[in-house]
């Protein structure tokens, strides 16, 4: 495991997955032991740290609750790991023997820094405080509630800061002044009476020809160390002001002098590239080369970008297509290499073939040609004729001899290029049919074409290779930004360049305007620029250049969007109406109202014109910024009956669709149906409770997207049914924050429509999660409302369901004589019920609950009646799940007897019911847990089956 504090308090495998909590009391909790790892933290304090000044009177017990909840997230996410939790005599331990936590590593790090410093090896050392500072993520526990955090971290903040004036002494040391000069002044704005930070602040800016500034910063310092605290700076500081009032700016090595930026990586010498009228590229008419004349090899590519970063595994790829056609010895491919460039709008397709085609030019002595094809752009499309004669003037021939016929014409341009090494660069095509009478026939020339549709007819018809380029990777997004905005600039705030990546969702273009506009605001940080974006209303608007309306983010879209037939356009407006950035293609058929099979061959032209990205498993996903636009051609376009329609359809697709992924993970459960959608609606095909729960899984994010949608949009049924369709999933799923989310949403849209069956059953559902995370009061309240709008709705049974989560909720506060009253309860009036009608599952769980309250409670006889009975009906009824539940609870009442035996081969049998039939993490750690704990009795306890 790898534990974090420094930040927000995180918990990952080692594999670097999430681990969720489950709450704040476990993170509280969890949060106390990390701050005293590999010590045992007594329960008091434990108490306190979980529940400030103001404990439950069964807090000790809660604590023990907790403990076991954490254990079993740990045994979950790392089965074979470990042990992370250990009780002892008065407390709890959390051991770090093979797991990670981040201020001990930061801790140690520090320690070999100043080992390395002492031993003269300056280099060593600062790498060391370097790789220390790095794994800070933002203050201690940052975002943590209660007192514990704030008290713990002076500790370990003192230390960070001290870290920061050694590293940067290090820097000094090695005559690095200028770099550290962002970094300080930072640094001085976050800690203003620090006073070493202003010292080695000052000493940067003298050592880097600015003595103003540094004196400037000695005045601020002493005005704020005098008005703030009545304090004179110390006697180091003020011999350091009288050094700088005396002494020039060094001029030497050390002193970092701007110099003007060189030509741009890349760039071609002086009179390789050509522009319009240059006579290597356009020959005139009346200036036609005589026979037998030398023609000027035609070098037309662009300037390459001066900002470009990034897109190695692309260049590579590119560079093997060039290979192919270029490459040494006298045997040649069959025909000319060609190969597209495909991608959305603003992606960098032109910036990285032009980048690549000067690497690579050498390799084509003939020349070079290039034209920007304007397939998607404010006028018409060049046409291929209109193309061919200027590459036939920049090949020599004269303007009166190009031939007036586009297919005469073409066959010129094949024959001129027929033995010739030429590199042709057709930029922004429309469709194959504009590219095709472009292509040379010549078997040493390259053709390289980009688009923003993934132009198909090439590679069937002309043996195109095709490259789709993606969003940028996040640290070439950085290093974009690194280009344009400067290094020392984005190293002072490399989380803030990151989010702005984020924020302009990888999209090149978009991070070549934010940070164009960085560049020429240099007092706005990386921060500030992250904020504008994130709080903009219009983030589109915000990301575009003054003066340049041609070049926005918008104005790229809008040209891709114009391009598509009236179908795809609207699909495209309606897509972003889903929850999350990706739909499978059933779930984008129910936003428009039709079958699958009208709908995949729209998805499919969309995905052509790369609006959007197909991810296997009939999936599409749009892009976060693409994803703001169609949601803005929706809300301008779209009218508002029509989304709502949408939405509506959306929701009742997956209303149904988890309605019947639950029936097969809980099918011996009875519930109310809900109506089919209309005609469009196709059921799923699940054909195991395994697929089932893998669709689940797989939908997590859009099922709890839409709940929030649905309750946004004013949608309350569905906001309170679907929650209510999940409940056989949540049953076995860890996502416990999710479902009390769902819970509190699903309670708040019934209570808006004056639905009282469903506020009793939403708020039925909030309980029993409440009480999985510790918070049993806030559940029993949640448990009686919930009992009072069940009766008065006439719902026994679920009245029923209800009274005995009321018996759980006494178990778990120490009262199982409570909790048997209450089981009898709920058995005696799901019994009176008509026996055609009975909800065997309801009945079996209250058996088993009761069962383990008569065992809790000393009734052995009505333990084993009720505890067995149960078992016989989960058999009976072929549901492994609650039988693997029974079996886990018969195990702990043989252990509670003294039969060790008979406990084991409950727990057992358990784990082989669960591993052939079931995927239920949480429950299998338990009973591993509770195998484990046979030799050790006081290390588990045996815990109610959760509430129906």
């Amino acid at each position: 495991m790898e534990f974090g504090v420094l930040g927000p308090l995180e918990v990952r495998t080692g594999a670097g997955v999430r681990v969720r909590l489950g709450g704040d009391r476990q993170e509280r909790l969890l949060a106390a032991l990390l701050l005293n790892a590999d010590s045992s933290v007594p329960v008091s304090r434990l108490v306190d740290a979980v529940w400030d000044d103001h404990p439950p009177a069964t807090a000790g017990r809660q604590v023990g609750n907790l403990a076991g909840m954490l254990r079993r997230r740990f045994a979950e996410a790392e089965p074979a790991g470990p042990p992370v939790l250990l009780t002892g005599d008065h407390g709890y331990r959390l051991v770090l023997d093979g797991h990670r936590l981040d201020a001990r590593t930061f801790a140690d790090r520090v320690a070999r820094s100043r080992a390395a410093a002492a031993a003269g090896e300056a280099v060593a050392a600062l790498a060391d405080l370097r790789e220390a500072l790095a794994l800070w993520r933002g203050p201690v526990l940052d975002g943590l509630p209660g007192q514990l955090p704030a008290a713990a971290c002076v500790a370990l903040e003192e230390l960070r800061l001290t870290a920061w004036e050694d590293c940067l002494d290090l820097e000094a040391t090695l005559g690095r002044y200028r770099e550290t000069v962002p970094e300080l002044t930072a640094l001085v704005a976050e800690h203003p009476l620090r006073e070493r930070f202003a010292g080695q602040l000052m000493r940067a800016l003298h050592r880097s020809g600015r003595t103003a500034d540094a004196l400037a910063v000695h005045r601020l310092f002493v005005g704020r160390l005098a008005e703030e605290l009545g304090l004179d700076p110390s006697p180091e500081l003020r011999n350091l002001h009288l050094e700088l009032l005396k002494s020039e700016p060094e001029r030497n090595g050390r002193e970092v002098v701007d110099r003007g930026p060189g030509g741009p990586a890349g760039s071609a010498a002086p009179g390789d590239s050509a522009s319009a009228g240059n006579p290597a590229t356009d020959v005139a008419p009346d200036r036609a080369p005589a026979p037998g004349a030398v023609v000027p090899r035609p070098a037309q590519l662009p300037s390459p970008s001066a900002s470009f970063a990034g897109r190695s595994a692309e260049l590579a790829a590119l560079d093997g297509f060039a290979a192919e056609a270029a490459g040494p010895g006298p045997a040649a491919p069959a025909a000319a290499t060609v190969f597209t460039v495909s991608g959305t709008a603003g992606v960098g397709k032109s910036t990285l073939i032009v980048q690549w085609a000067h690497r690579v030019r050498g390799r084509f002595p003939d020349g070079q040609l290039y034209a920007d094809l304007h397939g998607f752009s404010a006028g018409p499309p060049l046409s291929a004729h209109a193309v061919l004669a200027r590459f036939l003037r920049a090949l020599g021939v004269p303007g009166p001899q190009v031939p007036s016929a586009p297919d005469e014409a073409a066959a010129l341009y094949r024959s001129m290029l027929a033995d010739r090494r030429v590199l042709v660069v057709l930029d922004n095509a429309h469709s194959a049919e504009q590219v095709r009478p472009l292509l040379p026939g010549g078997p040493r020339c390259l053709t390289a074409v980009t688009s923003r549709t993934s132009l198909a007819g090439l590679a069937a018809r002309d043996g195109a290779r095709s490259l789709a380029l993606d969003l940028m990777p996040a640290a070439d997004a950085v290093a974009l930004l690194d280009r344009v905005i400067g290094d020392d600039r984005a190293r002072t705030e490399p989380a803030a360049a990151t989010e702005l990546a984020t924020v302009c969702g990888r999209l090149p273009l978009a991070l070549a305007i934010a940070a164009s506009r960085l560049a020429v605001r240099p007092g706005l940080t990386v921060a500030d620029q992250v904020a504008e974006l994130r709080d903009a209303e219009d983030r589109l608007g915000a990301l575009e250049i003054e003066g340049d309306a041609a070049s926005t983010v918008r104005a790229a879209f809008d040209l891709s969007y114009r391009a598509l037939p009236a179908r795809a356009q609207d699909l495209f407006r309606l897509f972003a109406l889903g929850t999350a950035p990706d739909l499978c293609t059933a779930a984008a058929a129910a936003l428009c109202g039709e079958r699958t099979a009208a709908v995949r061959p729209v998805l499919g032209k969309l995905a052509t014109a790369h609006l959007l990205t197909y991810e296997g498993r009939d999936r599409y996903r749009m892009h976060d910024l693409l994803r703001l636009y169609a949601a803005e051609r929706a809300a301008s376009e779209t009218g508002t009956a029509e989304r709502i329609a949408a939405r509506e359809r959306l929701c009742s697709w997956y209303l149904n669709h988890a309605d019947a992924a639950v029936r097969l993970l809980t099918p011996h459960r009875q519930r109310t149906g809900f109506p089919r959608p209309g005609p469009w609606y196709e059921p799923p095909g699940f054909a195991t409770s395994a697929e089932a729960r893998s669709w689940c899984e797989s939908e997590h994010t859009h099922l709890m997207g839409l709940v929030r949608e649905a309750a946004e949009h004013g949608l309350d049924d569905f906001a309170w049914r679907l929650p209510l369709a999940l409940w056989g999933y949540f049953f076995v799923s860890p996502h416990l924050d999710d479902r009390e989310e769902a819970a509190r949403l699903a309670v708040a849209a019934a209570r808006r429509s004056g639905d009282r069956y469903g506020e009793g059953h939403a708020r039925n559902d909030l309980a029993t999660v409440l009480g999985a995370v510790g918070r049993h009061d806030d559940g029993l309240a949640e448990l009686l409302r919930a009992r009072a709008l069940l009766a008065s709705a006439g719902d026994p049974v679920g009245e029923a369901v209800v009274i005995g989560n009321l018996g759980e909720h006494s178990l778990n506060t120490d009262e199982p004589g409570r909790a048997r009253e209450y089981f009898r309860q709920s058995l005696a009036l799901l019994l009176a019920q008509p026996e055609d009608g009975w909800d065997h599952w309801v009945i079996g769980v209250c058996e088993t609950n009761l069962g383990v309250a008569a065992a809790l409670a000393g009734d052995t006889g009505e333990a084993d009646e009720f505890l067995y009975r149960a078992l016989d009906r989960h058999r009976f009824a072929g549901d492994p799940v609650l039988e693997s539940f029974t079996l886990f609870y018969l195990g702990d009442h043989h252990r509670r007897l003294g039969q060790p035996e008979r406990a084991a081969a409950c727990l057992r049998r358990a784990l082989a019911v669960i591993d052939s039939t079931t995927e239920n993490p949480l429950l299998r750690a338990d009973v591993s847990a509770a195998l484990e704990a046979l030799t050790d009795p006081d290390e588990r306890t045996a815990e109610v089956l959760p509430g129906a």
